[in-house]
């Protein structure tokens, strides 16, 4: 399994999302007002999402080759929030806009944990 690119810039700090997918629980209204919970998974994967910016039109290429690439597969992501490696896959394309500069760009990913690993 391929591992994502490093790439010179780093994620914006306040654009990062880390949050349960929430796929793990469904809950069902029922007739008499109560809630019906069922538990679906034991494993709830992980949404992340966050962007790149200040990124060179060289290192966009290289996002995007990789996302062309890789789009229908699991990917290792390092985490850097928790310096932690994730099994991961990507739930969109990647959003690619110019970042105030004609030469520089803000690139959005969003991946979806796809098992317990943990590196």
């Amino acid at each position: 399994m391929d591992t994502y690119p490093e790439i010179s810039s780093a994620p914006d700090i306040n654009e990062f999302g880390d949050s349960p997918s929430g796929e793990a629980v469904n809950v069902v209204s029922v007739a008499s007002g109560y809630s019906l919970i069922n538990v679906l998974f034991t494993f709830d994967p992980r949404d992340f999402s966050h962007t790149l910016s200040g990124v060179s039109q060289a290192d966009k290429e290289t996002v995007m080759a990789f996302y062309e690439s890789h789009k229908g597969e699991p990917v290792y992501w390092l985490n850097e929030q928790d310096n932690i490696t994730y099994e991961v896959i990507y739930l969109e394309p990647p959003d690619c806009k110019l970042d105030g500069r004609k030469d520089l760009w803000r690139i959005e990913n969003k991946f979806r944990q796809n098992s317990s690993y943990e590196g």
